[in-house]
């Protein structure tokens, strides 16, 4: 990663978590960088804090972590107010661990001491598609660039969060990976999606072809609210520097992109029919 002490924070939950024999997942924007950002050559929204994700059976396992990051001779983390949210002590970085698996039977809901419910549908599948990143000499399982979008699309359905959807587009604008698009090019009928939005074509065709039908089916829904909000959502994500001409062709911009996504989630190819 970019920022030495988040390596040492992913390191030091790594060890505990092996110790438990817990796999972990890093997800969020910390996943983003890696993932993305650094594969691009590109520079997204700048975050300090870090996402993880860990996969367990109940929550007495989730305590024994909870207890082994925070107590005993020179703890590494302090517990916060908030149960899922952990500070790393030597370098003052805030942590969100949450829970996945059989946990969250049967719904895929979790509900945490406090009376809050969280969805944690999609982290299962992202678990099983994730990338493995060297970090020194460890290995960390991290989420792929589709399971970044399918996620963040799912957590601003239940946060209406709108650094969710900065994010989401901000891999729209700058996804331009032409060996994979070369791949696919002959199941893309000519015409059929313009060339300004073919990527985002390509990564909404993807996630149909990585995930359940059930995730799918939750994140096309999604979609459709968000173009369905298009006029009050999309220019939060646009400059106010920008003059009229400029920002209408910004916002049709952002318009385009999300359709395009939408499009090739729904795309079937002649070889799939």
């Amino acid at each position: 990663m970019r920022d030495s002490q988040q390596k040492q924070i992913l390191l030091d939950i790594k060890a505990i978590a092996d110790s438990l024999q817990i796999s972990i997942l890093l997800v969020g924007a910390g996943a983003r960088i890696l993932v993305f950002d650094k594969r691009y050559n590109v520079e997204g929204r700048v975050t300090f804090d870090l996402d993880l994700a860990v996969k367990i059976d109940n929550w007495s396992t989730f305590e024994v972590l909870s207890l082994r990051m925070t107590q005993g001779t020179n703890p590494l983390f302090k517990v916060t107010r908030i149960q899922h949210r952990f500070l790393h002590i030597a370098t003052g970085i805030l942590v969100d661990i949450v829970p996945f698996g059989a946990i969250g039977k049967p719904n895929q809901q979790i509900q945490w001491s406090d009376g809050n419910q969280m969805s944690i549908i999609g982290l299962e599948e992202a678990f099983s598609t994730a990338e493995l990143q060297q970090i020194e000499d460890v290995e960390i399982k991290v989420i792929n660039i589709l399971a970044i979008i399918a996620l963040k699309l799912m957590a601003w359905s239940d946060r209406k969060a709108v650094k969710d959807l900065k994010d989401v587009y901000f891999i729209l604008e700058n996804y331009n990976d032409e060996s994979i698009f070369i791949e696919r090019i002959n199941e893309i009928p000519e015409g059929f999606v313009k060339s300004k939005e073919v990527f985002s074509f390509v990564l909404g065709y993807d996630i149909k072809n990585t995930f359940s039908q059930d995730l799918v089916n939750k994140i096309n829904q999604i979609l459709i609210q968000i173009l369905h909000k298009q006029n009050s959502l999309f220019p939060q994500l646009i400059s106010r520097i920008f003059d009229e001409e400029e920002w209408d062709d910004k916002f049709y911009t952002i318009v385009a992109k999300f359709e395009a996504l939408k499009q090739g989630l729904e795309y079937f190819s002649p070889n799939e029919r």
